[in-house]
Formats: structure tokens, sequence, C-alpha cells
């Protein structure tokens, strides 16, 4: 029986509808308590209607779903839909201390039985489809992707209340290949959306190359970040669009980057399209409430879209970029760093307006460019 109380326990009845596969609809508003991470199977479609909640109990310390073979590598979902809903990660019940968390975060190796806040996941699957959710105050990432191949994330809202850090709202990891993601809004407390090849140890679900994703209509109110693209250890990222990013960003719209690199290896991206941006450095102070160990620094001179030192690129275009800056800021509409390393760059259309006393640089280059087009800067 489902109760949709938030007081009974409704796990043992949702998994029943799971397991059974095909469609399955929660069709009737209400909380749903979640005490114990939820298993979707291949070929089902979930459906919640819009005022349906899921929520997770009170220290339970655990992921709300995940596809049934999350953890075995050897085999493969596939066939998964979920479509509305709330999903609340209910982070300020876990019983954990954010600061606590994000300090210790890489004390222990990624494991399936460690809780390490990700709310909804899924791993080696094919044909994924999330769509028309509301993702709400997860522990750490709100939905992550790894080894994927053809999947969708489209209509999502972010209901982050900002108490904790290392909150991304999508995070892939490679190997993943064929991915569309778009119409995102709301604010995260870290990356909207962060893709890597290879991660840090308490989220290295998979390592590997990212190939083929369009990412589309991607906004935020004072946000953290908004796209973040990070190759290392060999592993390519290749065919990126990035299409409409819009709002205001404490650090970046959009960066082009490394993370956890290791010896001897490249950082390789390519084919890289970075189009339709229209945002700006917010100006809006965080609240008293909010998480801030990752605020530390010169967070006022990032740039709005970011090519960082360490990173080799093949062939990257920038176009249609523009923002209006009222943020007292010293940072750079479009920054290429000292040590980045580009075969071939066109920068297209590129504009920008400033606010009185606002003296923000448009475009701060001194990578090192093979060919570099510039067209109406």
């Amino acid at each position: 029986m489902l109760y949709g109380d938030m007081i009974h326990d409704d796990t043992p009845a949702i998994q029943e509808l799971l397991d059974k596969c095909g469609t399955v609809y929660i069709d009737r508003p209400g909380t749903y308590l979640v005490s114990s991470t939820l298993i979707i199977h291949s070929n089902t479609r979930f459906i919640l209607s819009p005022g349906a909640k899921l929520l997770a109990a009170p220290l339970s310390k655990c992921a709300l779903i995940q596809n049934e073979h999350f953890a075995d590598g050897s085999i493969r979902d596939e066939n998964i839909e979920i479509i509305g809903g709330i999903w609340d990660g209910n982070c300020d019940e876990m019983g954990l201390d954010a600061v606590y968390e994000a300090k210790h975060r890489e004390d222990f190796p990624y494991s399936p039985s460690l809780f390490k806040g990700k709310l909804i996941r899924f791993a080696h699957i094919d044909r994924l489809s999330l769509e028309k959710m509301t993702v709400k105050d997860p522990v750490s990432y709100g939905v992550q992707i790894a080894d994927a191949n053809g999947f969708i994330v489209r209509d999502i809202y972010f209901d982050y209340n900002w108490h904790f850090g290392t909150t991304d709202g999508i995070h892939v990891n490679g190997p993943s290949y064929n991915g569309v993601i778009e119409n995102l809004y709301g604010t995260t407390n870290d990356d909207m959306i962060g893709m890597t090849t290879i991660d840090e140890t308490h989220a290295e679900v998979t390592m590997g190359e990212i190939v083929n994703v369009y990412i589309h209509n991607i906004s935020a109110a004072n946000g953290y970040s908004g796209v973040r693209l990070l190759s290392a250890g060999n592993f390519d990222m290749r065919n990126i669009h990035i299409s409409g990013v819009y709002g205001d960003y404490r650090h970046n719209a959009v960066l082009v980057s490394h993370h956890n690199t290791r010896p001897n290896t490249r950082i390789w991206f390519d084919d890289i399209i970075i189009e339709h941006v229209r945002a700006n450095k917010s100006s809006t102070p965080l609240g008293e409430d909010c998480f801030t160990f990752w605020e530390k620094g010169a967070i006022e001179t990032l740039p709005v879209i970011w090519f960082e030192k360490g990173i080799n690129v093949g062939n990257a275009i920038l176009r249609d970029i523009s923002r209006h800056e009222t943020a007292n800021t010293q940072g750079a509409l479009i920054q290429l760093d000292k040590g980045a390393e580009i075969d071939r760059l066109i920068i297209d259309n590129v504009y920008q307006t400033l606010a009185p006393g606002v003296d923000a640089p448009k475009i701060k280059n001194e990578a090192t460019i093979k060919e570099l087009i510039e067209r109406d800067v």
C-alpha cells in the first residue's frame, strides 16, 4: 500500500511496483517516504504526478534510485525512463556536517556501499531518459550518469537549499556517448552540468572518454557555474556542443578545464562549440545559511568563459557571446590562459556592455593558438 503521508515507509510498495517493470505510475500527489535505495530495472517507464514527492527518510543515507546493475559493470541495463515528480534528498536530515563532508570526501574511494550523497544515479546503461523532474536538496550530486550510451536529460528544475557543497546538478562520468542535456533551470551549489573523463575518488564510478553530447538552454540565478568540461588521463572529450547558457554566475558560465590529472597523460578536447551565451558575473551575496567552503579565493577575477591552463584543444568555436556586466568584477568575458594550447579557434560575434564603474576586459588571451580566426569582436 502506498501512503504518501510522509510518515509511513513507502519503499516496499514502490519497489514492488518497479519490480513489475513496464510502465509504473504514482499518480496521486503526496510525500512518499523512501528509506533505502529504489532499484529500477531495464525496460521500465516510471511516471510520477507533478505533486508526488519522493523524500529521503531522515538518516537513510542512501540514493533515492539507481538502476539494477549500477554496481556491476559486466551487465548493462537499457530502456529506462523517469518522468515527473519531486526528488528530495532531505540533506539537512541526514545527520551529516557539511564542512566535515567537504574536507573528508576523499578519505575513502568510491564504493556503491558507501553513501557519497548522490541522489539519483545510473551507470552501465543504454538509452536512459530523465524528464520533467524537480531535484531537491541532495547531499552531493543531484543526478550522476556514468558509462551511458544514448541518454536524455531535459526539463529539470533544481531546488537546492545550498547547505552542502559539491552539489552538481547533472554529473556525467566517462565513458559516455550520444547524450542530450537541455532545459535546466534553478540553481545548484556547484556545477549545474559537470562532465568529466576522470573524477575524484569519491565519485569515480567509471572513467573514459565522453563523445557526442549536446547541451542546450541552461539558466541559473546567482549560480556557482553553468557547464564544466573536464578531461584528463588520456581520455578525450570530443564533439561537445553547448548552445544557450543564461543567467549570472559566481564562478563561470562555461569552463573547459582539467581535474585529477594523472602523470604522463594528456588533456585533450576536440570539436568544442560554445554559442549563444548571455551570462555575466553575479553580484548577489550568499545567505548566512549557504555552504561557502568553495568560495575562497578571488572569484571576482574569474571569467565568464574560461579555457584553463594545461588543456590541449584541437578545434573550438566560440560564437554569439555577450554580456551586460553590472557586477564590480575583474573577470573577462572570455579568458584563454597561458599554458592552454589550441590548434584552431574561431571567435565570432562577441559583445559586451558595462555598467558605470565596471571595467571588465572583454577577451583575455594568453594561450598558444596555432590558427586564430576572429570576426565581429
